[in-house]
This record gives structure tokens, C-alpha cells and sequence, in this order.
């Protein structure tokens, strides 16, 4: 099963994903696929909070950018934890739109369990320069992707989740 919860900043989506992998997980420990690059102190702060709330419960594997190979030799289910973050260091690193995709066409593929956190970041207004509009318009789009891909897909607002898919 491959799940996308998606919702605002601080909506919830990551506690409500991180339940929903220690279900699927069972018996076995579930990988927490973390994208986040440490860039600046308050960055510091939301990763630490992080890793915290999760604890022991989870195997952690930071990667900002080769997802898929980073879980090679793993088979256990797996919450990417964010694909709006991962996508933030895709731009940054300047990897081309084709291999933005790729990868994430290859996660789709891979023959597990994933659960996927993306921040949803169409609802404002279109921004005013073109690298912020480019990451919204890539982001919808990834949005659109995994949503078509996922069999279920969960919307997050004030710590509510809801399945719309």
C-alpha cells in the first residue's frame, strides 16, 4: 500500500503519517526516510523535534536527495518524510526536472509499503519571483503524481486528518 498525507505547515501530517507506518510496520521496524538538509538553527530545531517524537521507533536514514538508493537493502515499510523538503534540496542542488520525476517514479515502483508527507502549497497566492513559483508549480505537480499513484490519500488540517482518496 502506498499512502500520500499532504496538508499545510504544522497541519499535523507527520504525526498522522508516522501512525499509519508503525500500523502498516507490525512486527517489524518501519525506516523513517528523512530529506530535511540541516541548513540554518531554526531548521535545527524542527529536526530535533523530529527526532524526538520518533524516537526508537523507527530505523532513520537521512538522505535530501537519492531516496531510492538510500533504501536499497532495506525491505521494511517506509515513511518519506517530506517530499516538499526533498524537492526544496532537488531545486537547491539544481538536479533537472527529468530527474525529479525519475526519482520519483522509481519510489513508486519499488514493491513496499511507503507513506509519503508533502506539504500542500497551492492554496496561497502565486508568488512573486520565478524559483519560488517554479517550486510551487513542481510541487502540485509531484502532488498530482503521487495522489494518481497512492492508494489512499489523506488531507491534514488543525491535527484532523481526512481521507479523500
Amino acid at each position: 500500500m502506498k499512502i500520500l498525507v499532504t496538508g499545510g505547515v504544522k497541519s499535523g501530517k507527520s504525526r498522522h503519517a508516522e501512525m499509519r507506518i508503525l500500523k502498516m510496520a507490525q512486527a517489524q521496524k518501519p525506516v523513517y526516510l528523512a530529506t530535511t538538509e540541516l541548513l540554518d538553527p531554526e531548521m535545527g530545531k524542527r529536526i530535533s523535534e523530529h527526532r524526538q517524537r520518533r524516537g526508537k521507533k523507527f530505523k532513520t536514514i537521512e538522505e535530501p536527495l537519492f531516496l531510492t538508493e538510500a533504501l536499497t537493502g532495506t525491505d521494511a515499510p517506509v515513511l518519506i518524510e517530506c517530499m516538499t523538503m526533498w524537492l526544496n534540496n532537488a531545486l537547491h542542488h539544481k538536479l533537472p526536472e527529468s530527474k525529479i520525476f525519475a526519482e520519483i517514479e522509481s519510489l513508486l515502483s519499488l514493491e513496499r509499503e511507503l507513506v509519503f508527507v508533502l506539504n500542500e502549497v497551492g492554496l496561497g497566492v502565486i508568488p512573486v519571483n520565478p524559483l519560488a513559483r517554479k517550486f510551487a508549480d513542481l510541487s502540485g505537480r509531484i502532488s498530482q503524481q503521487l495522489a494518481e499513484a497512492c492508494d489512499e490519500v489523506n488531507w491534514c488540517v488543525a491535527g484532523i486528518s481526512v481521507k479523500i482518496k
